[in-house]
């Protein structure tokens, strides 16, 4: 063992964790793979509450030795205690895949559901870490406190399970057995028991309530996040909402039942799963809701789904305005989708009523031109994107720079806002580059009293008001883009698809809302009299909100949808569309 090593460990076994530290940094900083290091200042960094950096370490080691099962329950421990429990059990049960007798991740992992509050799970695996190493006081300590309390729970599991099991036993009898479980974390057992249930009598009410819930939570319908990544299991879903359907239908005063059916299908919809049918019966059943609970923004998202889904966008308008009244702005700020259905209109008195674009701009701060892109034949797109300084400095270089390998020599106006000295020179640089035929514009709103939502939301939607005065500025074809994608093909290529068109837009055509119908994180509006007639309408409609004391996340979207909607209606333009899922050219930041 290195002497430095050996002294480290000298110093931290008494308990000398100052001292010990810089030592085994030391070593790592000469031999970055020693792994008595790794693993020694690992435990450390755990020791001294730092057990996100102790995981770095520990994956360090599993990438120096790939099979090691005390490395997967070791960097379970620390995920654990920095509060990434999902990882942390990730990790448990591949260690035990590979070793089924290791007794410190049986330990690790009764930990982890210790915390869960899934006691069976816990108790299990604290016995098990005792039947293979019966000596261990952690497992033995651990495992007393989890029966000081949780004991009686799970001695009642058992119970009602052993009465579930005679063969006489009613689905009464079984869906107590399932609730048991239920209650002490064992969502299989209880699955299995609430199955038992049903076979003595399909429509149970509790049965059917319980299996629906833990069929939703199995799913990951209920931990989907709006822009975050997803994963849900459609058929389980679906499977759920049947079960839930009937345990309402048995007992209709079962309100759980009753919500989670609603939210099921309101999940399905957000992530573009919802079929026709299951809607169409999910609206029936939130307009039951809405009756006894006038202020769940669930049912009343799901009703305007429905007559979205519908094509009948002003009445899914005039209803939501109706909703929204029922709620203060605070309430309407703390609840998301009622925030995204509060920025549609899609009546005709409001768009008669909408302000020239021309009005709008002038109630903006200035926009500021400090670099003209370099002249280009007539009829090249131009790219533009625009954000506030964060953003620019986060994520444009990286587009910039894909810009530049994939486009070569196109022009690309970029509008900031409130850029920083920083950013002004790096823009500067940008035109000096060669690369890219750049363009460069600022403003600067006072944004005193504004919420935080407000901000937000002024930098993803008042681009598009900036958008068309770069596109009136220069004159041609302007592709809008997101700053936080990349290119990933020649948008130029987009010049054939744009023929005889005046607005190119991405459609999603999972019917996800009229919020999500239309992604814009990439759009193409053309030098045409209909490109210009589009973009000022969108500019319109933005300006009106933002005027307001109410705006929120996403406008820039639901814009594209009502004011498409409109003209479709009354001054149709000629739309290009572009399937979202499988557009070619971008990769954007979020879920699809």
């Amino acid at each position: 063992m290195e002497p430095a090593l050996d002294d480290a460990i000298r110093l931290h076994k008494s308990g000398n964790h100052a001292g010990a530290e810089p030592l085994y940094r030391a070593v790592l900083e000469r031999e970055p793979a020693n792994r008595g290091a790794l693993q020694m200042l690992a435990m450390l960094l755990v020791q001294t509450a730092r057990p996100a950096e102790a995981a770095d370490h520990f994956r360090t080691i599993l990438r120096l030795e790939p099979g090691g099962v005390a490395g997967y329950s070791n960097l379970a421990a620390a995920l654990r205690l920095a509060g990434q429990g999902a990882e942390a059990m990730a990790c448990l049960h591949r260690a035990l895949s590979l070793d089924p007798a290791h007794a410190a991740s049986w330990f690790n992992l009764g930990n982890g559901l210790k915390q869960q509050e899934k006691a069976a799970g816990a108790q299990w695996s604290y016995r098990r870490t005792l039947a293979l190493e019966p000596g261990h006081a952690g497992a033995a300590g651990n495992l007393k406190a989890l029966r000081d309390q949780w004991g009686s729970r799970l001695d009642e599991a058992e119970r009602r399970t052993a009465a579930a099991r005679h063969p006489a036993a009613d689905a009464e009898t079984r869906a107590a057995a399932a609730e048991a479980w239920l209650a002490v974390g064992d969502a299989a057992a209880a699955e299995a028991m609430a199955r038992a249930a049903l076979e003595r009598d399909g429509d149970h009410p509790r049965a059917n309530r319980i299996l629906g819930r833990l069929l939703l939570e199995r799913s990951g319908a209920m931990g989907v996040r709006d822009g975050k990544p997803f994963a849900v299991d459609r058929a389980l879903v679906e499977e759920a909402i049947g079960a839930l359907r009937r345990a309402v239908a048995a007992r209709p005063d079962d309100d759980e039942a009753d919500w989670l059916h609603v939210a099921a299908v309101a999940t399905l919809v957000q992530v573009g799963m919802a079929s026709d049918r299951v809607l169409r019966d999910g609206a029936r059943a939130a307009w039951v809701r809405l009756r006894r609970h006038p202020k769940d923004t669930v049912a009343a998202a799901v009703i305007g789904f429905h007559i979205y889904r519908r094509d009948r966008l002003a009445l899914a308008s005039w209803l939501s305005r109706r909703f929204r009244r029922r709620f203060t702005a605070a309430e309407v700020a703390r609840e998301h989708e009622l925030g995204l259905w509060a920025m549609l209109r899609a009546d005709d008195a409001f768009f008669r009523a909408l302000p020239p674009v021309e009005a709008v701009l002038e109630g903006m701060a200035p926009l500021e031109c400090r670099i003209e892109p370099a002249p280009v034949p007539a009829g090249e797109p131009a790219v533009f994107f625009c954000c506030d300084d964060v953003y620019f400095r986060r994520f444009a270089p990286a587009l910039l720079d894909s810009l530049a390998e994939r486009m070569p020599g196109a022009t690309v106006a970029v509008h900031v806002v409130a850029p920083s000295p920083e950013t002004e020179q790096a823009m500067a640089r940008w035109r000096t580059d060669g690369r890219l035929r750049i363009g460069f514009s600022l403003d600067r709103p006072d944004m005193a009293g504004w919420t935080d939502i407000k901000r937000v939301t002024y930098y993803a939607s008042a681009r598009f008001l900036r958008a068309l005065q770069w596109l009136r500025r220069l004159d041609r074809p302007l592709m809008v883009i997101d700053t936080d994608a990349w290119v990933t093909g020649d948008l130029q290529a987009l010049r054939a698809d744009m023929a005889g068109h005046d607005v190119g837009l991405m459609l999603d055509g999972r019917r996800r809302g009229p919020s999500r119908e239309i992604p814009v994180g990439f759009a193409v509006y053309q030098n045409t009299p209909g490109g210009d007639r589009f973009l000022s309408l969108i500019g319109s409609y933005i300006g009106h909100f933002l005027a307001g004391a109410e705006v929120y996340w996403m406008l820039d979207q639901m814009a594209h949808y009502a004011v498409l909607d409109w003209l479709n209606r009354h001054e149709p333009v000629r739309v290009r569309r572009f399937d979202f899922l499988t557009f070619p050219y971008c990769r954007f930041v979020g879920a699809k």
